[in-house]
């Protein structure tokens, strides 16, 4: 049972430093929104029309099934930090495998955008001037 034990506890370490590895903790992502972060690209994995309606300040639209195609836009000298609807979402966990399959060191976000727009967080709305995005959100 010992042994047994100490693999299982082994395997969880492992998990969890491979977890930590690969999330950018939302802390560091509302700080780079807010200071205006030009080294990080927020990824939004939803639907362009979601994204339409509603999106972090700066993010870029791509969603999941554009990756393969979209892919070489992005710049390889920058974070990249893909997110969806919620810290539950698998459309983030997806395009950021995809993503590295890519050969592109992407992370994923450890909230998504219910949890963002919840905290009252930096956001560019359907209804607000495009100013909100400083010239930085793309589709």
């Amino acid at each position: 049972m010992g042994d047994q034990c100490t693999m299982d506890l082994d395997r969880l370490r492992e998990h969890f430093e491979i977890k930590l590895s690969a999330e950018k903790q939302l802390a560091d992502v509302i700080d780079a929104v807010r200071d205006g972060d030009s080294n990080l690209v927020l990824l939004d994995m939803r639907g362009r029309e979601d994204y339409q309606s509603g999106h972090i300040n700066g993010a870029w639209s791509m969603p999941l099934a554009e990756i393969d195609a979209r892919y070489n836009e992005l710049p390889r000298d920058r974070e990249v930090v893909t997110y969806c609807y919620n810290q539950h979402c698998h459309l983030s966990t997806l395009g950021a495998l995809k993503l590295v399959k890519h050969g592109i060191a992407a992370k994923e976000m450890n909230a998504g955008w219910n949890e963002w727009i919840k905290a009252g967080l930096p956001s560019h709305l359907e209804t607000d001037d495009s100013a909100n995005c400083k010239g930085n959100c793309a589709l």
